[in-house]
């Protein structure tokens, strides 16, 4: 149960780091991105995303540089736009950054939520 539920979050993730990024920076840079990423990572790279964000960031600002915090900044911007998440932009970045098991905890919890919402939306539609 736990693995189908982890498998539901990296899916999670990466539909919501492609939308966060294809209305900026077009729809085939997460596919760009995620190429990239998994040569890096040698695996799934919302896999890395869910399970050790600092590794995900640090992989993110080998392939972009400077523009890792930016793209990061977008994905955090969508959660609270569209989701609203109970975290700032600016606090999802953070969670990037730091190297810490609350962080992944944390985002774990954010993207929890964000499943329980969509799961909410198919019951009342």
């Amino acid at each position: 149960m736990a693995e189908k539920t982890n498998v539901l979050l990296y899916r999670v993730s990466q539909k919501i780091f492609e939308e966060a990024t294809a209305a900026s920076l077009g729809s085939t840079f997460h596919i760009i991105i995620s190429f990239h990423l998994k040569r890096v990572f040698d695996k799934d790279p919302y896999e890395v995303f869910m399970e050790n964000p600092k590794t995900f960031y640090d992989g993110l600002r080998e392939v972009l540089g400077e523009g890792a915090d930016a793209v990061i900044n977008l994905v955090g911007t969508v959660l609270t736009a569209k989701y609203r998440v109970n975290c700032t932009s600016e606090e999802f970045v953070k969670l990037f950054v730091e190297s810490s098991p609350l962080s992944a905890q944390k985002l774990s919890e954010i993207f929890r939520s964000i499943v329980t919402q969509e799961e909410q939306k198919l019951k009342t539609a």
